[in-house]
């Protein structure tokens, strides 16, 4: 299986963002939330956005936040599935910012979660 996250695979235009916050299925944990919806283009292979605000945390706590939601997207049932999915890191996270274990398992719950919600309404 290729792992890696080519630009192909990214949201990154505020138009593909404004896509997905329209009309998208919408899947909320305590952590994250996810919206998702048919990919733009048309794509057999899933575009991924996400959105961490500065309330997260400071640059390191929100860059690894990140590198942890693209490495499960990377290795999800998500990236073929032809949607444009969009996170949205709630400050939450912030709170767990001292402890690096706790921010991996709070988004380990939330991704399985959202996994399970989204794979058994098909």
């Amino acid at each position: 299986m290729n792992c890696s996250f080519t630009k192909e695979q990214r949201l990154l235009k505020p138009k593909d963002f404004d896509y997905l916050k329209r009309g998208a299925e919408r899947i909320s944990t305590p952590f994250l939330r996810f919206y998702f919806k048919e990919s733009a283009i048309g794509s057999d292979s899933s575009r991924l956005g996400l959105s961490i605000s500065r309330k997260s945390g400071n640059a390191v706590q929100r860059n690894l936040i990140k590198r942890k939601l693209r490495s499960y997207f990377r290795t999800s049932e998500w990236r073929s599935e032809g949607l444009d999915l969009l996170i949205i890191a709630s400050p939450r996270l912030k709170g767990m910012s001292k402890d690096r274990d706790s921010v991996r398992s709070a988004i380990d719950k939330s991704w399985k979660i959202a996994l399970n919600k989204r794979f058994s309404k098909l």
